[in-house]
């Protein structure tokens, strides 16, 4: 029995090393990677309240809260009133938060060619797939 034998140990240490090539990037930006991930929600997902974002995100509301006061402050994202719901607000980019989340986004790219480069196309493609197949519910 050995930790390494372990599915979960194994994916822990991949995203453990993405995360490492990328956060160079995320600390000279001045945000985390939870407020990186929040930023590219918001910006692929238009009028998305508080909410939402938490539950695409899968973190609690608390959490989410925090990260969007934070976002705020830094100038990155706007609260804006629900268009249809009068106690709700919708989170919306500002331009220096698409700007930063466009820069960010090719960094990320960068790190996830390093991160890929000894598997080949076909590998790659289907590492995807099997993500894809096992995170869905």
């Amino acid at each position: 029995m050995k930790i390494e034998d372990s599915l979960g140990f194994k994916l822990a240490k991949a995203a453990q090393r993405m995360h490492e090539l990328f956060e160079e990037d995320l600390t000279r930006s001045g945000i985390t990677s939870k407020q990186n991930g929040t930023l590219l929600v918001i910006h692929e997902h238009q009028n998305l309240t508080q909410k939402e974002v938490a539950l695409i995100q899968r973190i609690d509301q608390t959490t989410m809260g925090q990260i969007v006061d934070q976002l705020a402050e830094k100038g990155l994202l706007m609260r804006i009133k629900h268009p249809t719901d009068r106690r709700a607000y919708c989170l919306v980019l500002t331009d220096a938060g698409k700007k930063l989340i466009n820069s960010l986004w090719v960094d990320m790219k960068q790190c996830e060619d390093v991160f890929l480069q000894k598997l080949n196309p076909n590998e790659v493609s289907q590492l995807w797939s099997l993500l894809e197949k096992i995170e869905k519910e």
